[in-house]
């Protein structure tokens, strides 16, 4: 009787894939080089057991909005916890959008408690002012071409500019960090939901790793390729699982990671910031 995944449990396409994701996390974090990074995650996509991939990740210290995707399966279903990351997302969505409609409904109670007066129209302006913000940060799609170019605007405006050192895209939320304007040998780490959000301590920026420049993004062509990688990955049916933007010091390039239907293997690709394709890992 079988009795759950062992350190010898032969990996499959969604273990390589999600310890890619992983490395992608550590690199971005500051605790792998360019080098290392590099040659861990083609190690990664090549590893045969679950043991290989342990001695790759076993180090790392990650945050939990990557490890709530296991690389490394327990005796519990991976599709489990898929489903509970996936849960917990749309409960930051939903909560977002209460925080919204709170917002919007709290002058109300200062006009009248009986909706029926209508006949002042000097409440409206009112309600009207702070409904922006929080309508936003509860519709969050960075994987959409309206959501990235609404995430590039928003990044502007807090920013500056449109320069940016490493840039992770996920369904309902983003990750990125950006060289520190004070010490140019570090970067700082910021978490994006509608707003942005400093993400864990400043860490030291990785030698040799470039910056991407957002306004190079051909932001229709990486929609495309976002509509066009599970086809090329070779699961036509599979799910975007995440975007990584960097410049491990090679120039700047697009990395697509993709789930098939049944989040059971996965592949990804590598493209430039034009949407060119240069490197393709299909799935087994």
């Amino acid at each position: 009787m079988a009795s759950g995944p062992s350190s010898q449990t032969r990996a499959r396409d969604l273990d390589r894939v999600n310890a890619c994701s992983r490395l992608d996390a550590a690199y971005a974090d500051g605790q792998l080089g360019a080098a290392e990074y590099h040659d861990r995650t083609a190690q990664a996509m090549s590893a045969k057991t679950l043991t290989e991939l342990n001695l790759l990740i076993s180090d790392l210290q990650l945050p939990s909005s990557i490890t709530d995707q296991a690389p490394v399966r327990t005796p519990g279903s991976p599709r489990r916890a898929l489903r509970i990351a996936v849960a917990c997302a749309a409960v930051i969505a939903v909560g977002a959008v209460g925080l919204a409609l709170t917002e919007q409904d709290g002058p109300e109670p200062l006009t009248a408690p009986v909706p029926v007066q209508v006949d002042k129209p000097v409440a409206q302006p009112e309600v009207e002012a702070p409904v922006v913000d929080p309508i936003i940060v509860g519709r969050a799609q960075p994987l959409t071409q309206d959501g990235i170019y609404a995430l590039f605007e928003q990044y502007r405006q807090k920013f500056g500019d449109l320069t940016v050192h490493e840039l992770g895209l996920y369904d309902k939320y983003a990750i990125l960090s950006r060289t520190a304007p004070d010490a140019p040998d570090k970067v700082d780490r910021y978490d994006f939901r509608g707003g942005f959000k400093v993400s864990g301590t400043r860490t030291q920026r990785l030698p040799g790793t470039g910056e991407v420049d957002l306004a190079q993004v051909d932001v229709p062509a990486l929609v495309a390729l976002l509509g066009d990688a599970p086809r090329l990955i070779g699961v036509p049916d599979g799910t975007i699982g995440h975007v990584l933007l960097a410049d491990g010091g090679k120039g700047p390039s697009i990395n697509v990671y993709v789930y098939d239907e049944q989040q059971s293997g996965g592949g990804y690709l590598r493209a430039t910031l034009g949407g060119d394709v240069w490197q393709v890992t299909p799935a087994e």
